[in-house]
C-alpha cells in the first residue's frame, strides 16, 4: 500500500511518500519520507519506520524517526490486564532517554452508586 500528498506554497513545495506492508506473523511495516517546504535534499527529509506485531497477548510496536542531523527511537508494548490497558514506553530523543509506565481502566463495576467531581 503506497500513499503519496504534495503541497506547493510560495516557499516552495512539499511532500510525503509512504509505504506499509503486512508482513507475514502479522507483523506490520510502513516507511515514509517528507521534505520540510523548499528543501529537496533527501537527507535532510524525515524518514520514519515503524514496525508492529501482536507478542504475548499485547502489541509491540519499533519506531525510529530522524533526518541528516538527528534520530529519535521509540519502543512500547500494550496489553490488557485486569481489565485495563497496561502499557510501557523507552525512547531515546536528543540524547535522553525516557521512559513511561501507565495503566488505565474503567471505573465501570468498580465503584457502586453515581460518582462525580466537581
Amino acid at each position: 500500500e503506497l500513499d503519496a500528498k504534495v503541497r506547493a506554497t510560495n516557499a516552495g513545495v512539499t511532500g510525503r511518500l509512504g509505504a506499509r506492508r503486512e508482513l507475514p506473523g502479522g507483523v506490520e511495516a510502513s516507511y515514509s519520507v517528507e521534505n520540510p517546504v523548499g528543501v529537496y535534499d533527501l537527507a535532510s527529509s524525515t524518514h520514519r519506520g515503524r514496525l508492529s506485531a501482536a507478542v504475548a497477548g499485547g502489541e509491540a510496536v519499533l519506531q525510529v524517526e530522524g533526518d541528516a542531523s538527528s534520530q529519535a527511537y521509540e519502543g512500547s508494548y500494550a496489553r490488557d490486564v485486569q481489565g485495563g490497558r497496561a502499557g510501557v514506553r523507552l525512547s531515546h530523543k536528543g540524547g535522553a532517554l525516557g521512559y513511561n509506565v501507565s495503566y488505565a481502566r474503567d471505573f465501570d463495576g468498580v465503584l457502586d452508586g453515581d460518582a462525580g467531581v466537581h
